[in-house]
């Protein structure tokens, strides 16, 4: 029998072509079968099974020529990101103003005294008589009226150089006193004498420090060797809302209310002359410092307070106090202040006064 192309019978099924087929019709019959193989190759073989018989084999994909010197290069690590800087002052934005320091008087006619409530940081020494003064310290801002100003002394020669090269306003001092601070390479001296005569002297010399941050060679802010922010220490620390503080014969209140510290001085609140706004700060630094009779000076009854060394401190802040080691080792370094563990106490962002307590 002739097998037609389009039939969809299965010669398998079948079980081959006859083979007792011979002679011009066997040959017919090969070429009927050659055909049928033909078609059938076409489309789907009847022994493949596929119901689809109408679809067509898919191209391989030619692959790809890769270049020997295409090598995928490794994935670049994410560097990591840097903490913002802070100001080494003040721990806020990082400023890149001068450091000033003007030495304040601080006896009852001085009072009330002008620009120290803009003070970064203030810091009181004991001098002759067991009377105080104060050094207010200047970097973020600098006030047109800061007084009343008085004369230096050999304890700001050894403390100020942790600040850099600060200009030092002040008004007179022993020659003695004048020789080390012109000698000293981390000063600038600037003697100022302009008087307030609303005042009485001697207690009426106010400087603008406006236009003294404008002078030459005064040094800018260097790590002065405090840490900020919330350190893990305070969260247990001892609370300590009113603190009062012993230096010669005045004593120093500090109360905290409102998340800051408002000042007094014997115990009358520190406000500002001008302005009227209270005297107010962030932290308080006690510093535990050794104190001996001044012998570069002419004077017999001026000491000196020691910052080179170190000793135990007491730190206030948030209304709360640790208590731990201040160190300095050498007169331009840093001071750093330690808990009981030897972990950095941190200070809150913002003002601090300094007492130096001997």
């Amino acid at each position: 029998m002739l097998l037609i192309p389009d039939e969809r019978v299965s010669a398998c099924r079948r079980g081959g072509l006859d083979r007792r087929v011979s002679g011009v019709r066997g040959q017919r019959l090969r070429v009927a079968a050659l055909g049928l193989a033909i078609a059938l190759s076409i489309g789907t073989t009847a022994c493949s099974g596929d119901k689809d018989a109408d679809r067509q084999p898919r191209p391989k994909p030619t692959p790809t020529a890769t270049s020997a010197s295409a090598t995928p290069s490794p994935t670049p690590k994410p560097s990591p990101s840097k903490a913002a800087a802070y100001d080494p002052i003040t721990g806020g934005k990082k400023s890149s103003n001068v450091v000033i320091a003007a030495k304040i008087d601080n006896v009852a006619a001085a009072r009330p005294q002008v620009g120290i409530y803009k003070a970064d940081i203030v810091v009181v020494e004991r001098v002759e008589a067991d009377l105080t003064r104060m050094v207010a310290i200047y970097h973020s801002n600098f006030p047109r009226r800061v007084g009343p100003v008085r004369s230096a002394r050999n304890t700001d020669v050894q403390l100020l150089p942790m600040f850099g090269k600060p200009g030092l306003v002040f008004s007179g001092a022993n020659r003695k006193v004048l020789k080390q601070l012109r000698h000293s390479p981390y000063l600038r001296p600037i003697p100022r004498e302009t008087r307030d005569n609303s005042r009485s002297a001697p207690h009426n010399v106010i400087v603008h420090l406006d236009n003294v941050a404008k002078l030459p060679d005064i040094g800018k802010a260097k790590p002065i060797g405090y840490t900020f922010g919330s350190g893990p220490q305070w969260k247990s620390a001892a609370k300590a809302p009113s603190v009062k503080v012993p230096i010669g014969v005045d004593t120093f209140g500090f109360d905290y209310r409102g998340g800051r510290y408002r000042t007094s001085w014997n115990g009358q609140r520190n406000t500002d002359g001008d302005d009227h706004k209270p005297v107010l700060t962030d932290n308080i630094v006690r510093l535990k410092v050794k104190s001996h009779k001044d012998t570069q000076t002419t004077s017999d009854l001026s000491n000196v307070a020691e910052t080179v060394g170190s000793g135990k401190v007491t730190v206030y802040s948030q209304g709360k106090q640790l208590t731990g080691t201040w160190k300095r080792s050498k007169l331009n370094g840093p001071m750093t202040l330690k808990d009981s563990h030897g972990k950095d106490i941190a200070l809150k962002p913002g003002k601090t006064w300094m007492l130096l307590d001997g």
